[in-house]
């Protein structure tokens, strides 16, 4: 009994020991140990993981940069670093760096996840002829009839009786741009159809996007992310359960869009594009069935609840804001004659109102805040002047890099004129001063890994926001989704369409109602 006791003892203290010196380690002499950050963070990354959790990372980070500097370690072998420089350095092309390992949790074979340079390039090639400009103009006939029908839904009154002067019931706006970009990703890229803007069948699957991500957001921060599907299921039940449905619900997806190939052979969509693509050296198919499945997933899921929040947050901001509002009311009523004109092109391209809304948006709520963390590959990199050692994580977020005092003054302030050249003042500082803006303005990262279907998003949200400028009025109702005195900081500025920051941002609200315009019989 007493050996057993004396073994205990050693074996405890072996384990505190371990600790102890791990600790001191992390604190004294790991290579980040020289920069300033949060205790906790220094020691583990279960302090990243919490902040993950509740959605308030980007909050947390933007907190850190204001107490600590452009230099933070946030976890034990990762620095944040916030300067558009910084950003460049990590992101931008030719940079010797990859995709941390945390990214295995999407699988190594998915277009978000694979790490080596080279799988990425072949597989961003076949995928990325979906989104070409030219698949863009195929696409834009889906898009358009999705918004027709969105812009219908969300003007429909479901009780006529309760509004003599033609205003709407008030709607979640998250929840309709959820069933708007789901829809157009059905047609888009499976040329299926849910049916979310018309059916409630399938309203739960956007249920499951959202807890996907919070479950993705952590698993990225977990110390123990190379087991993260045990872990999820020990650590996480009540989120865990998302990702085998997620499964279950891409199989599905699949199934009915195989069915569609045998009754049309001659279709074409995304979806068809990386399940024919062969390999050019041995003719052979590119994807197996279980990295289709995964790509699928991403589509799904990466190419509707981002897209959605955007939209979502538009209205938000410009309900809020009735000079910008009116600026692009004026411009979009004004520069199409038609519902039937508002089409992608020369002329919503020269809507700079409208941009310039869309742009400070995706600013101000940016759809991917989580810090995408880099690892230096052998070697290691320079990053704003500092190297950083091979193997060792470093990232940029995008929510402190658009909250840039030198690069946006007011920062915190939706100010559509800071896209706008000023008249009177000098035009060629007037450019330089866009150009030096725009350094700091990543919402679809930059380099290589930025998002293949960026231009595909961006249509999306302008058509949708120029399609509703045209023929609806619209007014916020409550306060669903601003922030308020005492929700904590960060939190507490009202004009803010607040989030969680997840893998990916996740919103409620706005509520917003809606009243059909009175457009001459000319211009319908």
């Amino acid at each position: 009994m007493v050996v057993l006791q004396e073994v205990v003892v050693a074996a405890v203290s072996c384990i505190v020991a371990s600790i102890i010196l791990l600790c001191v380690y992390r604190l004294r002499f790991h290579p980040y140990a020289k920069y300033p950050g949060p205790i906790l963070g220094k020691l583990t990354t279960l302090r990243a993981a919490y902040y993950a959790y509740t959605g308030d990372m980007h909050l947390d980070m933007e907190r850190c940069h204001q107490k600590y500097g452009k230099f933070v370690q946030y976890r034990p072998n990762a620095i944040l670093v916030n300067s558009p420089e910084a950003y460049q350095d990590i992101y931008g092309n030719m940079k010797n760096v990859k995709k941390a390992h945390s990214y295995n949790v999407h699988g190594t074979t998915n277009l978000i996840g694979i790490q080596d340079k080279k799988e990425y390039a072949k597989l961003k090639k076949i995928m990325q002829q979906g989104f070409s400009d030219a698949a863009n103009r195929e696409h834009e006939p889906k898009v358009i009839r999705e918004i027709d029908t969105f812009i219908k839904m969300i003007s429909a009154d479901e009780n006529p009786g309760n509004s003599a002067d033609g205003w709407s019931s008030p709607n979640n706006m998250t929840l309709w741009c959820n069933y708007l970009t789901t829809d157009v990703v059905s047609k888009v890229v499976f040329t299926t159809s849910w049916d979310l803007l018309t059916s409630t069948a399938n309203h739960g699957i956007t249920d499951t996007f959202k807890t996907l991500v919070r479950l993705v957001g952590v698993l990225h921060q977990w110390p123990f992310m190379k087991y993260h599907e045990f872990a999820a299921l020990i650590f996480l039940p009540h989120l865990a359960w998302s990702a085998p449905s997620m499964k279950k619900f891409a199989l599905s997806v699949m199934a009915g869009r195989y069915a569609l190939k045998e009754s049309e052979p001659s279709i074409k969509d995304v979806f068809g594009l990386f399940t024919d693509a062969r390999d050019p050296e041995t003719g052979e198919l590119s994807l197996s069935p279980l990295d289709v499945r995964r790509n699928s997933s991403n589509f799904i899921v990466a190419g509707s609840d981002t897209t959605a929040s955007s939209i979502a947050a538009s209205f938000f901001y410009l309900s809020n804001n009735p000079n910008a509002y009116a600026k692009v009311a004026q411009e979009v009523r004004s520069a199409f004659h038609s519902v039937s004109d508002i089409r992608a092109g020369p002329v919503l391209n020269s809507c700079a109102y409208l941009r310039a809304a869309v742009n400070e948006t995706l600013r101000m709520a940016p759809v991917a805040a989580q810090p995408l963390w880099r690892e230096a590959d052998r070697g290691g990199c320079m990053v704003d002047g500092e190297i950083i050692p091979a193997g060792l994580n470093v990232g940029a977020g995008i929510f402190s890099l658009h909250r840039n005092p030198k690069a946006f003054p007011n920062p915190y302030k939706y100010d559509i004129e800071r896209w706008i050249l000023q008249p009177g003042k000098n035009e060629e500082k007037e450019k330089e001063r866009i150009r030096e803006m725009s350094r700091s303005f990543a919402p679809f990262s930059v380099g290589p890994r930025q998002c293949i279907a960026k231009n595909f998003a961006m249509m999306e949200l302008l058509l949708t926001m120029a399609n509703v400028f045209f023929q609806l009025e619209f007014e916020k109702v409550g306060n669903l989704g601003q922030g308020k005195k005492g929700a904590g900081w960060g939190r507490e500025r009202e004009d803010e369409f607040q989030f969680k920051s997840f893998f990916t941002s996740y919103m409620e609200g706005p509520m917003v109602r809606f009243k059909k315009r009175e457009i001459e019989a000319n211009r319908l």
